[in-house]
């Protein structure tokens, strides 16, 4: 049932698509309206993502299925960024319904569609400010406050809150697992942080609108907000997972997820043509 259900998916895929190429390609094709060409990208952006999520995979946490690795939330993204935060949101709020009904794993929670959502919303919301120039910030330097106040947010917690959420403290190699985590946190950070420089020596000579450092930035507070605030809240809830080992696990998993959605995105995003982003 799943196998049928991508392959209908990729031939809708294939479908519109060569039907959108053939129209440009007519010497009579009047221009698409920019609203009627965002609601066919957007549907294409759904299929995307809902093909690309069928090739997740998840690592259990206490018994349950709890870390996902997936870059199907990069079409979202795009379609926030492209066409604005109404549209990413839609994009999220259908990828997740429609990738739930094909291949649910578990029991259903609007938290996760809310999600999906914001991936798409949150971007379109700051692309939208930088094009209408109601915001100017210097993106380098907002990236390097946010990893700051995101180590020491996060060693507040661990200490001062998720520990206490623990019925008795473990100990890792002798050491109070809140100490292990601050250690293993700050190591973090400057790794991703390292990471982080890297990407933009890489891509320093390829700035525009969608720069390396705005899509660091807004990939950065999409997965605080989503990952480190909101997907606790939703695990907690549904499997009573401790908040305090949901967040630690994922601040983890940021170093793989933050650069490579960014390289992902990044390199996507350009390769469509300007006409194309600019509509």
């Amino acid at each position: 049932m799943q196998q049928n259900s991508i392959l209908l998916l990729l031939i809708l895929l294939l479908g519109i698509t060569l039907a959108i190429w053939l129209r440009g390609r007519s010497p009579k094709a009047r221009p698409m309206n920019a609203n009627v060409f965002h609601l066919v990208a957007s549907a294409l952006f759904v299929a995307i993502s809902v093909i690309l999520a069928q090739f997740r995979f998840y690592i259990p946490l206490f018994g349950f299925p709890s870390v996902r690795f997936s870059i199907s939330e990069v079409p979202i993204f795009l379609a926030g960024s492209l066409f604005g935060p109404i549209y990413g949101a839609m994009v999220g709020f259908a990828s997740d319904i429609i990738s739930f009904i094909l291949a649910s794993s578990g029991a259903y929670h609007f938290g996760f569609t809310l999600n999906a959502m914001l991936v798409g919303f949150i971007p379109g919301v700051v692309f939208y400010l930088i094009r209408k120039k109601q915001v100017s910030i210097a993106f380098d330097k907002m990236n390097k406050i946010l990893a700051g106040v995101a180590l020491i947010g996060a060693l507040i917690y661990i200490n001062f809150i998720g520990i206490y959420e623990l019925d008795e403290v473990i100990t890792i190699m002798g050491m109070p697992i809140n100490i292990v985590l601050s250690i293993l946190m700050i190591v973090l950070v400057i790794a991703l942080s390292f990471v982080v420089v890297k990407l933009k020596k890489i891509y320093s000579n390829h700035e525009g609108f969608y720069s390396i450092d705005k899509l660091i930035f807004i990939a950065c507070i999409n997965y605080i907000a989503i990952n480190l605030m909101l997907t606790p809240i939703w695990l907690l809830q549904l499997y009573n997972i401790p908040m305090v080992a949901s967040i630690s696990v994922r601040i983890f998993k940021s170093l793989i997820d933050v650069p490579l959605q960014v390289i992902v995105i990044y390199s996507i995003i350009h390769a469509i043509p300007r006409s194309v982003r600019e509509r």
